[in-house]
């Protein structure tokens, strides 16, 4: 299986670089109209109709089949027509890019030029990688970056049920709870809950001074969640040496009674960051059916159950401990059941008993 990283470098924003993006967006722009007008979805048919236009503005032949190739891109994806707002250039490694030495040499528009650029200590890990396809930008702030796309082909082995299966289960309590009994984000709940309340606030004065705000505190809310989402699944992973578990959320979107739910938190970047962390340590990992992990006990599998602020007891065998971590316990032992494994023998434990992180 071949797994991916990025890794974000801020280049210096040479003159040429930004005479190369704007050519590139106009041709990018052009390619989709292009396509858009005649109805083309694929690179090889539209090439013929705007590759001498793009090659005359002198951008290089490699450049030209990536925009080509980008705009067929835009065009399969979009229900009406697109306009492209900022472009960022691909570039194809060693074609219309190469690094030697801490130099980056890139094609423009006045042809080739080498930047200076260093490569932090987070990121030297991956330069035994292959490099592929990477994307040259600017942001807002006119600071310029290079996103350099590593891939490695990796072995998650199925065999490694003997180091153990984790079971993790995805909520709103507690953002992930795992059958090794670790909590993580507890105190999620609490900060989700004011920000509502000022969103409420804010979309009933209705001012346009709200509606600022309603987008600076959207911005903010989200990279608070990509950043816990990160942190969390680090961790996760990092403990974990056998098999991974999660249930299948793919359709949950379609049952009204969890719309509100998901909607929440970004529970499935949170599962798609453990899934990349955890293919790159060559460790598997598994989706199951989520049908009633959090109503079935984990001792007796009875159904008869009560579950009240956070806790759950069987009403049968009157086993009792915290909801998600039982939910937990039913999803690693659902995964363990196909495999003829036998049950995840665990001690009965209460909420407090259970390790929290994060």
């Amino acid at each position: 299986m071949k797994v991916r990283a990025t890794a974000k470098i801020k280049i210096s924003t040479e003159v040429e670089i930004i005479k190369t993006l704007k050519v590139y967006h106009k041709a990018l722009q052009f390619c989709v109209d292009q396509a858009w007008k005649r109805k083309i979805k694929n690179n090889i048919k539209l090439h013929p109709f705007v590759y001498k236009k793009l090659k005359s503005k002198g951008l290089q032949s490699q450049l030209c089949i990536a925009c080509i190739k980008q705009a067929c891109g835009i065009v399969k994806r979009a229900k009406t027509k697109p306009i492209i707002q900022r472009a960022s250039i691909r570039y194809n490694f060693p074609r219309s890019v190469s690094m030697k030495n801490n130099l980056l040499s890139i094609s423009t528009i006045k042809g080739r030029i080498k930047i200076p650029f260093s490569i932090p200590d987070c990121y030297r890990k991956y330069l035994n990688w292959n490099i592929r396809e990477s994307l040259l930008r600017i942001d807002k702030r006119g600071r310029c970056f290079f996103l350099f796309t590593f891939s490695k082909d990796v072995n998650a082995k199925s065999s490694n049920f003997h180091k153990g299966v984790l079971g993790i289960d995805i909520g709103v309590n507690n953002i992930a709870v795992t059958s090794d009994r670790q909590f993580f984000g507890k105190n999620i709940k609490q900060l989700r809950i004011k920000k509502e309340k000022l969103v409420s606030e804010l979309q009933a004065k209705g001012t346009k001074s709200a509606k600022r705000k309603l987008i600076r505190l959207s911005g903010r809310w989200k990279l608070f969640m990509t950043w816990t989402n990160h942190n969390i699944s680090k961790k996760i992973v990092s403990k974990s040496k056998g098999i991974i578990v999660m249930e299948d959320l793919t359709h949950i979107r379609r049952n009204a009674k969890y719309i509100k739910w998901v909607h929440k938190w970004a529970f499935r970047q949170l599962q798609s960051f453990i899934e990349y962390k955890a293919l790159r340590k060559g460790i598997r990992i598994v989706y199951v059916n989520p049908y009633k992990t959090s109503k079935e006990c984990s001792v007796c599998h009875n159904e008869l159950t009560s579950r009240h602020s956070g806790f759950f007891q069987c009403l049968v065998c009157r086993h009792s401990l915290n909801s998600d971590l039982n939910a937990s316990y039913n999803i690693a032992q659902r995964y363990k059941r196909t495999m003829c494994l036998g049950a995840v023998t665990h001690p009965n434990v209460s909420n407090n008993e259970a390790e929290t992180s994060f």
